[in-house]
Order: structure tokens, then C-alpha cells, then sequence
């Protein structure tokens, strides 16, 4: 049966992200936003490093940027990291096993972390179709090893 929940507050959302990536087993694609990934390195990298030795296989999205290449490079000793600074991939959602996915509704640069908003669902069919669109774009993000940008 599909599942959905509304997630109001930052802390609230990093908390359900936690637990959605603690249950992953095969796969995780994150997309975020460059301060994103600097939240998500904070907020996640326990649970993201034990999923890793779990053996899931992990992605992820973000503008790569003097702010945050440091956080990019340490997170891909784990994830196949990639910058969509020159794509149009510029949203925040988190895929877990072809089968949860999060959106957040709200741009992080303009909202208080205290309103910032999210959709939970547990659907295969929505996550398969979101899956897929991701893996299009996918091959057109830089891996991080062919970023070239120094670390402020």
C-alpha cells in the first residue's frame, strides 16, 4: 500500500531522511542544493557511511562550489558525487530503493529552516518514474574528479 506524509521543519526532514537511508539496501540518489549538501554532509554522513557498508549504493547531486568541494570530495569516498552546476537539475529530493522518495517544496536560499517543507511517499511507481528521469540526467552531471575547483 502507497504511503505519504507532509514534513515541516529542516530538522524534521534531516530527521526522516535518517531514517529512510537507515532502512536503504540497494540504492540512494540524493539531489540538493550546494548549501544542501554542506546540511546533508552535517546531518547524514553516520548514516550514509553505514549504508555504504551495507553495500548500497549511493549518489549524489549538488552545485559543486568553493563552499562546499571539501564537503563534495569527503562524501565521495562513499557516493559517486557529481556537479550540476551546468544542468537545469536544480531541486532537492532523495530516492531510496527505487521505492521511497522525499521533495522538498520550499527553495532552501529563500525559506526559514523552521518552514522548510517536504512530501514523504512510499510508492514504487512514482519513485521508478522519478528514478529513471534522474538517470537521464545523470549522465550529464561532472563526476567530481573532473571538477576543477579550489576550496575556499
Amino acid at each position: 500500500s502507497d504511503l505519504s506524509g507532509s514534513i515541516r521543519g529542516r530538522q524534521n526532514m534531516h530527521n526522516h531522511l535518517d531514517m529512510m537511508i537507515r532502512g536503504a539496501e540497494k540504492n540512494i540518489s540524493l539531489v540538493t542544493t550546494a548549501d544542501g549538501l554542506n546540511r546533508k554532509f552535517e546531518a547524514l554522513l553516520p548514516s550514509l557511511e553505514k549504508a555504504k557498508r551495507r553495500g548500497t549504493n549511493i549518489r549524489i547531486a549538488a552545485p559543486i562550489t568553493p563552499n562546499n568541494v571539501k564537503v563534495a570530495k569527503h562524501l565521495s569516498k562513499i557516493a559517486d558525487v557529481r556537479d550540476s552546476s551546468n544542468t537545469n537539475l536544480n531541486g532537492r529530493f532523495v530516492i531510496v530503493d527505487s521505492n521511497q522518495l522525499m521533495f522538498m517544496l520550499t527553495d532552501d536560499a529563500t525559506v526559514h529552516p523552521n518552514y522548510d517543507t517536504a512530501v514523504w511517499l512510499s510508492t514504487d511507481y512514482f519513485a521508478k518514474v522519478t528514478e529513471k528521469m534522474l538517470d537521464t540526467t545523470w549522465k550529464d552531471l561532472t563526476p567530481l574528479s573532473k571538477v576543477k575547483i579550489k576550496e575556499k
